[in-house]
């Protein structure tokens, strides 16, 4: 699904609109009555005799007038709250506040109303409806809005806010001030990206997306390049199995991964690679940790390439013949970041000119330039702390615009970026961005992302597509962890271990869509 920011949705009104000539009112009214199918979903409309709708001067407020407008006519009382004069009211707006006022429907200017008579109003409504800030706002709410807000979040009545809860900034998901806490929204034509990021997510509640009848062929002109992933987007991007194959055709993917103490982040690794599908796996580990991975991983084709359990620059010579046939190279979980260790990343990757995947202690042992200068094809797979640390931004920064953030990172250094996180970015260097739907806060314990990066390069080796992979591998991450909780796990007991008995499940969920 189709992610836009404030601009972009305002462009596509304005060609809709002022391009093919379809009025704003008719616009207004699908949102109306889209608002109204998202309250029959959410509570039948038999049990609503009163609701409070409380709107706004601009067109915000409009399509609360047109859902008190249904509403009416099912039936249901309903008063509206304005807050501001009537003659502020215009266009669009007003010819629907005009409909409900010949319909003797109860409008009430706050001015008039007060806190004491709006309590009264919202204390006698089985429900509220917030129609008083549209997408574009900014900042913080003062004066009256403020008070409207804290009111209505205090009486404890279902609230559905139309298209972004009031007080929430649309874009970038921030709450400056007071925002009203919606137990559902519904978002005109397409999901706004702010209403996706946190803080904001905290006040969306239940998000819907309701048609609002912008033509299809406005949205296909238009360079639109932000994705809610989904199963109908992911579905096709999971690489193709064929009836007569062997292991060589789905790909080989080499590991360096593990040291003294950590070499459970390479066993997850490892794993991770061969339930994604990747027909060979191959582990290149330093002597001293074979005995550990001879015991831990049966499927995995172990090489041991010398040393005692550091990985060092001289080790370089004796996989570089053995890597030359691989289709993938995961680089970094639990490796360290001991002086040779370094080198030998910074060595590798300077030789490697093929699809790699890089995490961990892979990102700590390289600086940004080394991902420009080199000659592979990367993805990069950083926490917000490691991500911090190769851009130079306080992880506060980076999580104040994850999007941004990560989209600039990977089109400067041409690296696909998989900035983790809630919700997980996806960022490619063409300036395309993928917002991840998928995960719990199971995957916040130790490994899980070992279990990531193992999927993608899992991925990696049979698509031989970095973008394709990162999505596919990030989504079946996620919904791995999902399914777990529907299989007796929760988000307290799941660790990343789990996490491996889930993934085909996961897949499965995919193969079986309609």
């Amino acid at each position: 699904m189709k992610v836009l920011s404030v601009d972009e949705m305002r462009m596509l009104d304005k060609k809709t609109i002022k391009g093919l000539g379809i009025p704003g009112t008719t616009l207004m009214e699908n949102a109306g009555i889209g608002v109204v199918e998202m309250i029959r979903d959410m509570v039948s409309l038999d049990m609503l005799q009163s609701v409070c709708v409380v709107c706004g001067k601009g067109n915000n407020g409009g399509d609360g007038f047109v859902v008190a407008r249904h509403l009416w006519n099912k039936g249901i009382h309903v008063d509206v709250v304005l807050l501001g004069e009537k003659k502020d009211v215009k266009g669009d707006a007003r010819i629907n506040l005009d409909v409900a006022e010949k319909l003797g429907m109860p409008i009430h200017p706050f001015n008039k109303l007060k806190k004491r008579g709006l309590r009264k109003l919202l204390n006698n409504a089985d429900a509220v409806v917030d129609a008083i800030f549209g997408t574009g706002f900014k900042g913080r709410p003062e004066g009256i809005y403020r008070d409207v807000i804290q009111e209505m979040n205090m009486h404890g009545k279902l609230i559905f806010s139309i298209d972004v809860p009031s007080g929430v900034n649309a874009d970038t998901g921030d709450v400056e001030g007071e925002a009203v806490f919606a137990d559902a929204t519904c978002t005109m034509a397409f999901i706004k990206k702010g209403l996706l990021l946190y803080p904001a997510r905290y006040f969306v509640g239940e998000l819907y997306v309701t048609d609002i009848g912008i033509p299809p062929q406005i949205v296909v002109e238009e360079d639109l390049r932000m994705e809610l992933l989904e199963d109908d987007i992911v579905k096709p991007l999971l690489p193709v199995r064929f009836p007569y194959s062997h292991k060589g055709v789905y790909g080989r993917v080499g590991v360096i991964a593990g040291s003294p103490g950590f070499t459970g982040a390479a066993c997850l690794t490892s794993e991770a690679a061969l339930r994604a599908g990747a027909g060979l796996v191959y582990i290149f580990t330093p002597d001293g940790l074979l005995p550990i991975y001879e015991t831990k991983l049966t499927e995995v084709i172990k090489v041991p390439i010398g040393g005692d359990a550091v990985y060092e620059p001289a080790m370089i010579e004796k996989i570089r013949d053995r890597i030359a046939g691989l289709d993938g190279l995961v680089i970094g979980p639990g490796i360290g970041t001991a002086e040779p260790t370094r080198m030998f990343v910074k060595k590798l990757l300077k030789e490697w000119d093929g699809f790699c995947v890089i995490d961990a202690d892979g990102l700590n042992n390289i600086k940004p330039e080394d991902l420009k200068n080199s000659k592979g094809r990367w993805i990069i797979t950083p926490h917000p702390g490691e991500f911090s640390r190769l851009t130079g931004k306080s992880i506060a920064e980076i999580e104040k615009d994850r999007i941004g953030s990560a989209g600039e990172f990977s089109e400067k250094h041409g690296v696909i970026v998989v900035l983790k996180g809630v919700p997980t970015i996806i960022a490619t260097p063409e300036g395309f961005i993928y917002i991840n739907s998928t995960g719990n806060s199971g995957l916040s314990s130790g490994g899980s992302g070992d279990v990531l990066t193992g999927l993608i390069g899992g991925f990696l080796a049979q698509s031989k597509s970095p973008s394709l992979s990162a999505i596919a591998g990030v989504y079946i991450h996620g919904k791995a962890a999902d399914i777990a909780m529907d299989e007796g796990e929760n988000e307290y007991s799941l660790i990343a271990g789990d996490l491996l008995y889930f993934i085909g499940d996961a897949i499965n969920s995919l193969e079986e869509e309609e």
